[in-house]
């Protein structure tokens, strides 16, 4: 007996894990094994297994695509052993808000992804998808899609893009929402108009079939036309249509700034009145006049919760938010195609009020050093890439309004930029809320080939492992075991992902393998295509796709639809 807890104590010395006491290390009870054969064991690793549970230690023996056993498993016949050495095992990460979509034709080993511990993703955010496509938005998509990534569209609906993405295989599981935006485009065009009542019929239709085809919900971009052209009951209208496929309505609120608790107000009514799950995109508060404003947002979403509305939030763990350049201008200068928003801009007559717009911009981001310039579509502008506007408006000697504008036409509309908004502590009480879950709202990249060009928000490869790096660690805002559940069983409940999100046997074998005092994103705003470290092993669907730190090429991922019943497989 004395040698037996002498070999604990040398474990748990080895471990050197300060989140964890000696009291919460225990191997379960009742689950030797000793005549089982494993396609993959995974020994003494410190199981961190998604329900918010204390840690303990055990084997965990898995046998195709599935979790068999976990315990003190005796028998080591496996075709793969990976000793942990007192590393970390959880599930592996669900982001629940993503924009990949078309990515992962281009890198279906999903590097940036899977690199961060991420096993499953949710596309189709913020109102946009890939699909439906009518003919004419199939010809412009093409157009893009070509010259951007090589790419021929060969669908029009998520039947057709789920063939295609199965046919070139990927390293995740991907689900997906339909996107409102993309529907109204579809159906409306991009003019802020009401819809006829034929148009409000056939905009339900495509939601319908879209969710017949296996959608996991609809999603909004309230901030970005035409989208943004809905009005509240019109978007009620639209969200009872995925009420019978108990799908999720995931919001991009219509502001999230000085009319954030408006729009908090609005997302709920919607849910409310439809009937649905709501789910609150990359939940913020934007800018110091409004920070304040945290105590009755959050207070909007408890007592929304208390009131029966299945409510919840994701967020990203950084202070800055990323989007067009295009959107320091407002609603109306928006509206319509590229082509409009480009008239305007060269418009002489409209100088004046689109110079006012960039200085009502200017009020509200503080100094244009806040924002930097993310990537462009040119190469005749790439070294503006990591400056910011007013750095960017000094190189060339412009005032900071026709810097912007000229920018914009240049780049026919394409500039991303990072704009650093967000307070700390804000972001702290968001990622504490019992209700919240971590997303990256970034897309697949690579530090190879195109998916590497430009300089994205280091959220693309660094969000997972830098909420356990930085709040857990570091500024233990949260212990481990909490903010693992929040990456996995409680994103997984919310969108009814079966058998996934937990280390439980029956489950699927998503996991990831970390080292907890190595692990660290490694991703700056200067040089954001770096992956972390310590992130050793990531396991899909019962393969192994990150292998001592590198991706090993496998494709094991599943596309996952919902079953009409809001259940996801």
């Amino acid at each position: 007996m004395e040698s037996k807890n002498l070999k604990r104590r040398e474990f748990l010395k080895t471990a050197g894990e300060a989140a964890l006491s000696a009291a919460g290390l225990v191997l379960l009870p009742g689950l030797r094994r000793s005549t089982v054969e494993f396609d993959l064991l995974i020994q003494e690793a410190v199981i961190i297994d998604g329900t918010g549970r204390q840690p303990f230690l055990a084997d965990v023996g898995i046998k195709g695509n599935y979790i068999k056993s976990i315990g003190k498993i005796e028998n080591k016949k496996a075709q793969r052993i990976i000793k942990a050495q007192g590393w970390h095992l959880a599930p592996g990460f669900i982001d629940v808000h993503n924009h990949t979509d078309v990515q992962l034709l281009v890198c279906p080993t999903a590097d940036s992804l899977v690199r961060q511990g991420i096993t499953t993703v949710i596309g189709g955010n913020c109102g946009s998808s890939r699909f439906p496509l009518t003919q004419e938005m199939l010809e412009e998509e093409n157009e893009y899609l070509r010259e951007e990534f090589g790419i021929e569209v060969d669908w029009q609906d998520l039947t057709g893009f789920f063939r295609r993405l199965k046919q070139r295989g990927l390293a995740v599981n991907f689900a997906t929402l339909v996107g409102q935006g993309t529907i109204r485009a579809a159906v409306v065009g991009y003019k802020d108009r009401k819809p006829t009542p034929e148009e409000m019929s056939e905009m339900k239709s495509l939601v319908i079939e879209a969710m017949n085809q296996g959608a996991v919900g609809l999603s909004t971009g309230l901030e970005y036309a035409p989208g943004s052209f809905a009005s509240t009951e019109e978007l009620i209208e639209l969200v009872k249509a995925i009420k019978n496929f108990r799908g999720i309505y995931a919001t991009h609120m219509r502001d999230e700034e000085d009319g954030v608790l408006e729009a908090l107000d609005e997302a709920i009514t919607i849910a409310e009145r439809a009937g649905v799950s709501l789910e609150i995109s990359h939940l913020k508060v934007g800018y110091p006049r409004n920070w304040a404003k945290i105590d009755d947002l959050l207070l909007k979403i408890d007592q929304a919760s208390a009131r029966g509305v299945r409510i919840a939030a994701d967020v990203y763990p950084y202070t800055a938010f990323a989007t067009g350049m295009s959107i320091f201008f407002p609603l109306w200068v928006r509206e319509g195609k590229k082509e409009d928003f480009l008239g305007r801009l060269q418009n002489p007559e409209l100088q004046p009020k689109l110079k006012a717009a960039i200085k009502e911009s200017e009020k509200n981001v503080g100094t244009w050093d806040k924002v930097l310039i993310s990537s462009v579509r040119t190469e005749k502008n790439r070294q503006l890439e990591g400056l910011s506007i007013e750095q960017a408006a000094k190189l060339q000697k412009k005032e900071v309004f026709t810097f912007i504008r000229d920018l914009l036409l240049e780049e026919e509309g394409q500039v991303s930029i990072v704009c650093f908004a967000m307070s700390e502590d804000n972001l702290k009480r968001i990622l504490k809320h019992p209700l919240t879950s971590l997303c990256t709202d970034g897309e697949l990249a690579s530090t190879s080939g195109v998916l590497a060009k430009g300089k994205p928000h280091p959220r693309y490869y660094g969000s997972f492992p830098r909420a356990i790096a930085e709040y857990v660690r570091k500024e233990q805002v949260l212990p481990l075991e909490q903010m693992v559940r929040k990456m996995t069983s409680f994103p997984a409940e919310k969108f009814g992902l079966v058998r996934r999100g937990k280390i439980k046997e029956g489950y699927f074998a998503d996991l990831v393998l970390f080292d907890f005092n190595r692990l660290q994103d490694k991703a700056t705003w200067s040089n954001p295509h770096q992956y972390p470290d310590g992130l050793l092993y990531v396991i899909v669907n019962g393969q192994v796709v990150v292998d001592r730190g590198e991706t090993t090429g496998l494709l094991s991922g599943k596309i996952l639809k919902n079953d009409g019943k809001g259940l996801v497989r």
